[in-house]
């Protein structure tokens, strides 16, 4: 499988980069949003997406301030002109658009897919419904571990404004309907607690999915350690949603 290094600007001149994950003759490409900290640079979501590209092509992005995109990351209130960017670069080229966003990366992606068309299934992990509700226990021996795993190559930020205002999943969600989601949750997330993608399902339209990873922790965690529970239900998702639309 071709892995192609890629970039595109912004509408406020940020240098997005993404990697595509190619074989010819391919209609639907899955576009994968890695939350904060973590960067398509990590041997976890390279793993990731290398898994994924097995039945589609797959872009894995940098959101600004990560990995090898321009600028510094603003915590949610301006990567949606990243996620925009890579759609309107994917959109000319396939016509299957699926989005796995990751903790803030999730948050960016039902904001991004409220205010766009031409999206055909979202899946959200360890989704925030609130940017200021995120419990983020970090002095917890989980989180903790959980962050000293997230340790990897690549990994790492440039931090911004932390205090730029932010838009709302929880607000926003229902405006994606009719676009099936799937949201995934880990019970035991150190960082965004589950009752989050409690909340956005209960919001959300139809067609819609909760799946609750028992004892599960936060992100790429789920995958990292339990892939048997994390992956099955993706693929899945995938194949039920591409071939309804």
């Amino acid at each position: 499988m071709e892995r192609l290094p890629h970039q595109v600007a912004t509408a406020d001149g940020i240098q997005i980069s993404f990697d595509l994950y190619q074989e010819a003759g391919r209609d639907a490409v899955i576009v994968i949003c890695p939350g904060f900290f973590q960067s398509k640079e990590t041997p976890t979501f390279q793993r990731l997406a290398s898994t994924l590209s097995s039945d589609y092509d797959v872009v894995c992005m940098d959101f600004r301030g990560h990995g090898r995109s321009s600028g510094n990351f603003a915590f949610s209130a301006y990567e949606q002109a990243d996620l925009d960017a890579v759609l309107d670069w994917v959109r000319e080229r396939y016509t299957r658009i699926g989005i796995l966003g990751f903790s803030l990366g999730a948050a960016t992606a039902i904001n991004v897919a409220s205010h766009r068309n031409g999206i055909h299934t979202l899946i959200t992990v360890s989704a925030p419904s609130v940017f200021e509700e995120i419990e983020f226990k970090f002095w917890t021996p989980e989180a903790i571990k959980t962050g000293i795993r997230g340790l990897e190559l690549g990994a790492g930020f440039r931090p911004g404004n932390l205090w730029a205002k932010k838009e709302r999943p929880i607000d926003n969600i229902k405006r994606i309907t009719p676009v099936p989601i799937l949201l995934m949750h880990g019970t035991h997330d150190p960082i965004v607690s589950h009752h989050h993608s409690e909340r956005l399902y209960q919001e959300a339209g139809e067609p819609k999915r909760l799946i609750l990873i028992e004892g599960g922790g936060h992100a790429e965690e789920l995958f990292r350690r339990l892939p048997d529970q994390f992956l099955p239900p993706i693929q899945e998702w995938l194949k039920m949603t591409f071939a309804d639309r």
